[in-house]
């Protein structure tokens, strides 16, 4: 009788009027093999609490197939890790059982989302979910359930794929057999073809901190990128099958927000009066999917109040310094919009719209169809809301296109446009293509061509590379063009008037030495680099050679020694009342790095640089420490001292910057962090903290407070004199956001 019932449900649900009951019998779901997974589907959802007793997970196979990438690259895990997969139609669902033979000695100390996981024992859920083998959701908890999330790009994950926020839910336990860890992933926080029956690309990773080993399903190799750069390899992930039926639902996300706060103000050091200023404020964002693969995104009087204040930086160059972006609105999905040379040549940089105005407001498309990413922005600022598609408003306009061709191989296309509030433009049009083959290797070329409304502002830029990577060789060619007059007005450019030729050539072969047990790498390197003007006149070159040494435990120890030429065709203030004049110089430094392992309790890097600058010496010395005394409480702090000594007048001086971050958390969601910083050149001391009270998954508020006072010197024209410290500025914020789902 039973095996007659169980023929007939089995007939049922092939032709699909069977829903599986929850504790279905585990012959329904195929074993995973050591590429492929296949989710089941649950009646009645796990409760995310971190304990697997769930009869959901009872009958379902595990993934154990699970294999080293570091320190023994493709040796199996020296502990065992099993992972269960299941869905119901509103949520995909993970269940991890990370056994451990010593587990008193798990690490988890953060608490902060968002923040270093990395020194924890923690663990990635890779998916991507169009198969196109280029671009992925990352989802990350350490051993306390702290979250965080990336978004990876073309298989390549920055700084800015780390900062897209998902809602999602984590719980975890430790016991006397290791640790467990429950996900739950809403569906709405994905985009995806528009089919019935889903396959996602999948990869599964576990850290084990104190063996500093990474272990990943399926199996990935170091040549795909090393101890990190294997999270991003999507084109070798796994296949996870059997997700259909799943609802997909209206996908409007709401995020209103209020905001009160105070302002006071200082003009100058010679007046003693300041003014302070009020202000309240609405307004919100709003993201809405479309489609499974298309997403609308809206913010109206856009707040970044909340915003982490920027390192304090000494610039000792003649080129711009690079700060990163690191507001929410620009973050997500921001690799679709990059084009050119990150950081030196980027026809596109965010951190160009609103920093002077206020955003009025905004939109962004972002999709997928086939093998097409497409994306757009059009973003209003001026100084107040009344100004709104006014005359006194500017509109700041970007459009993004990718195709894949073939597998791993890319073309693609950007055009942006300013309107500028007197009337004039700027407008740029690029093309890019972008070919990775073989493992970890690339080939990469783009042009980008400017129209200004002033006609002599018309100009280009162009870059071609040949990157050829695997774990052990590394050789690389470029070739950068930058115009005189090149300034796309929503780009980044460091430095124009250029012909760069750049070469590099590697080897890092894994060693066993038995005097140095825990030595796993060597690192040798060369680099050279030419710079010529559009006219052919040389201005800078610098060739370089570096070895180190790379330890299990992460350590690390390098030595690089380089000759630096450069070209001074007009006189370089270094800085305010120190003139380096026109000519040709020649320099040589020499430099030495070392790094601990940043997992334990205190950790640190230190570095020295020294030798010749500009017919002078120069000396930088660096030093940063940190201190985790639990989950609850964390100090991090750094100091940079040059010592400069020029034959020119007031050559002879020091700069010198100072920083300490501090980090307090009562749970994951009720954190604290407060920065402080200080420069010797403008003698500000500057300090910022942040209370972030995660109240709903995806609401918070936040209490901010900011500071700037000014030590005062010998001879500065002040109001009062006899005083040491002078306020510049102070201001005092409340922001409060609540996430809607409709």
């Amino acid at each position: 009788m039973r095996s007659s019932l169980l023929i007939a449900c089995l007939a049922c649900f092939y032709i699909g009027f069977f829903q599986p009951a929850t504790a279905q019998p585990a012959e329904l779901t195929p074993r995973p093999t050591a590429f492929e997974a296949t989710a089941t589907f649950v009646e009645e959802a796990p409760y995310i609490d971190g304990n697997l007793d769930d009869v959901a997970w009872q009958n379902i196979p595990p993934i154990t197939q699970f294999t080293q990438v570091w320190p023994n690259d493709g040796a199996p895990s020296t502990e065992d890790t099993e992972v269960r997969i299941a869905y119901d139609r509103d949520n995909l669902y993970f269940a991890f059982r990370f056994y451990d033979d010593d587990p008193e000695l798990i690490k988890a100390r953060n608490l902060e989302r968002g923040g270093r996981n990395s020194r924890d024992d923690h663990a990635y859920i890779g998916l991507d979910t169009y198969m196109d083998g280029r671009n992925a959701y990352l989802f990350e908890a350490n051993a306390l359930g702290t979250q965080d999330d990336a978004l990876i790009t073309d298989e390549n994950l920055d700084y800015s794929g780390f900062s897209w926020d998902a809602v999602f839910i984590t719980e975890t336990k430790i016991d006397d057999e290791g640790w467990t860890l429950e996900v739950a992933i809403p569906f709405r926080q994905l985009r995806f073809p528009d089919e019935e029956e889903l396959e996602f690309g999948l990869m599964l990773s576990r850290t084990i901190i104190r063996k500093n080993e990474r272990v990943l399903w399926p199996a990935i190799g170091q040549e795909y990128g090393g101890y990190n750069g294997v999270r991003s390899a999507v084109s070798q992930y796994g296949v996870l099958k059997g997700i259909k039926n799943i609802r997909r639902g209206n996908n409007i996300e709401l995020k209103p927000y209020v905001i009160s706060g105070v302002q006071e103000t200082r003009p100058n050091l010679q007046t003693e009066t300041t003014s302070t200023k009020t202000t309240y404020d609405i307004g919100g964002d709003m993201k809405w999917g479309i489609t499974s693969n298309l997403t609308l995104d809206l913010t109206v009087n856009t707040d970044f109040a909340q915003v982490e204040s920027d390192n304090v930086q000494v610039n000792l160059s003649r080129f711009s310094l690079f700060f990163p972006e690191k507001r929410e609105f620009f973050l997500e999905r921001a690799g679709l919009f990059e084009h050119g040379n990150s950081r030196s040549t980027q026809t596109f940089f965010s951190r160009r719209i609103g920093l002077t105005n206020q955003i009025l407001t905004g939109a962004r498309v972002t999709g997928q169809a086939g093998r097409f990413s497409y994306g757009a922005m059009n973003i209003e600022t001026g100084t107040k809301m009344g100004d709104l598609f006014g005359s006194n408003s500017a509109n700041n306009t970007v459009a993004r296109l990718q195709a894949e061709v073939m597998p791993r191989a890319t073309v693609g296309a950007i055009a942006t446009n300013v309107e500028q509030i007197d009337g004039g433009y700027n407008r740029a049009l690029g093309f890019d293509t972008n070919y990775r083959f073989w493992n970890a290797s690339s080939f990469n070329a783009w042009f980008t061509n400017v129209w200004d409304d002033e006609q002599t502002l018309n100009d280009n830029a162009g870059h071609v590379s040949l990157r050829l990577d695997n774990d052990t060789y590394a050789a690389g060619f470029s070739f950068t063009h930058v115009g005189r007059n090149y300034n796309p007005a929503l780009g980044f450019v460091r430095r124009r008037d250029m012909r760069q030729y750049s070469g590099n050539l590697g080897y890092d072969p894994q060693v066993q030495i038995s005097f140095l047990p825990n030595l796993a790498r060597l690192n040798f390197g060369s680099s050279y680099d030419f710079i010529e003007g559009q006219d052919g006149v040389k201005q800078s070159s610098q060739v370089s050679g570096s070895f180190g040494l790379e330890f299990t435990s992460s350590k690390s120890l390098r030595i690089n020694a380089n000759q630096q030429f450069e070209r001074l065709f007009v006189p370089f203030n270094i800085r305010e009342d120190a003139v380096i004049p026109a000519g040709d110089y020649t320099f040589e430094r020499v430099s030495l790095n070392a790094r601990s392992d940043d997992s334990q309790r205190i950790y640190g890097s230190a570095g020295i640089i020294f030798g010749s600058f500009y017919n002078g010496n120069r000396t930088d010395f660096g030093i940063d420490m940190g201190f985790r005394y639990n989950k609850h409480l964390s100090i991090d702090g750094g100091v940079n001292h040059s010592m400069i000594d020029l034959p020119i007048a007031n050559g002879t001086f020091d700069a010198t910057t100072v920083s300490t971050s501090i980090f307090g958390a009562i749970s994951r969601q009720l954190y604290a962090k407060a920065l402080i910083q200080y420069d010797n050149f403008s003698r500000d001391i500057q300090t910022y903290l942040r209370i972030n009270w995660i109240h709903t998954p995806g609401s918070d508020l936040f209490l901010v407070f900011n500071t700037s006072h000014h030590i005062t010197g010998d001879n500065e024209p002040l109001f009062d004199p006899r005083k040491d410290l002078i306020l510049n500025n102070q201001a005092g914020i409340v922001k409060l956001t609540y996430l809607i789902m409709l």
